[in-house]
């Protein structure tokens, strides 16, 4: 028996060894995102989303918040509703990030919603320098056909993929992932750090001013039909995204590397 599972271990440690070569991986990378582009060609299933839908109805939201309105519909807080598109369903912290995009021009704070986040996930991924192996699985988690839409929609869950980014090279930004509480679960990564107590005190401290909103907010959701605790869930891969490659990192670091002061000798 001990031949056979030394030969299983040199199969694995031969196919690990092929799938780590840069060429092998951006093959299977390029074959990965290469069938929902195609998909998305001939069907055109996102583009039957206007494009920067889901932003624009937040932009509206904090417009009417700034202008003296309420945040949440009317009827969200009048007792039940089906949820539908037009009712707001973030926490009014999200209004850190909608009351800019609000007040900007809009061709500015496009450029921004989209380009911040973008480039804090890339930032952060090719800190972390993942194998060749696991980029297949990150191609994976970007075509993952939740994440194109939820991108051309410029939903706000590309700040909770932001947030996450943030955590696999300084932990405290995983508990901004709470932006959306459905997804509450990968807030939690790197827990057992100290900087993550510390984003934790950060997001707690930026909910602080909103006060009664927050009663608001409570009462949409309870009110709420047909969203459910596991709506977000096809939303999972995209903050997955920057976990993979944190965990097929090349060269595992430990995790306060950033919270540390470096020694001198």
């Amino acid at each position: 028996m001990r031949p056979a599972v030394g030969v299983g271990r040199a199969s694995r440690a031969d196919l690990l060894a092929i799938l780590d070569r840069p060429r092998v991986a951006l093959i299977l990378v390029a074959a990965t995102v290469l069938l929902p582009v195609l998909f998305v060609v001939v069907t055109k299933a996102p583009l039957d989303q206007p494009f920067a839908k889901d932003v624009q109805l937040y932009i509206d939201a904090a417009a009417r918040w700034l202008a003296g309105g309420p945040f949440y519909e009317p009827r969200q807080l009048a007792g039940p509703y089906e949820v539908a598109h037009g009712d707001v369903l973030y926490p009014p912290v999200g209004l850190w990030l909608f009351v800019p995009a609000a007040v900007l021009p809009q061709v500015l704070a496009f450029a921004l919603w989209w380009g911040i986040p973008a480039a804090i996930t890339i930032v952060a991924i090719v800190r972390v320098a993942p194998r060749p192996a696991v980029w297949p699985l990150i191609a994976l988690c970007l075509a993952w056909p939740t994440t194109p839409l939820k991108i051309w929609t410029g939903n706000p869950v590309i700040w909770c993929i932001a947030a996450m980014s943030v955590s696999i090279v300084w932990r405290g930004g995983a508990p901004f992932a709470l932006l959306k509480p459905s997804l509450f679960p990968f807030a939690f990564f790197g827990i057992r750090q100290r900087s993550w107590w510390v984003g934790l005190a950060i997001f707690a401290a930026m909910c602080v001013p909103f006060g009664t909103l927050w009663a608001d907010w409570v009462t949409s959701v309870v009110n709420s039909r047909g969203a459910g605790v596991l709506y977000s869930v096809l939303e999972a891969p995209m903050l997955a995204l920057p976990l993979v490659a944190w965990l097929g990192r090349r060269a595992p670091t430990t995790p306060e590397r950033l919270d540390m002061p470096s020694s001198t000798a």
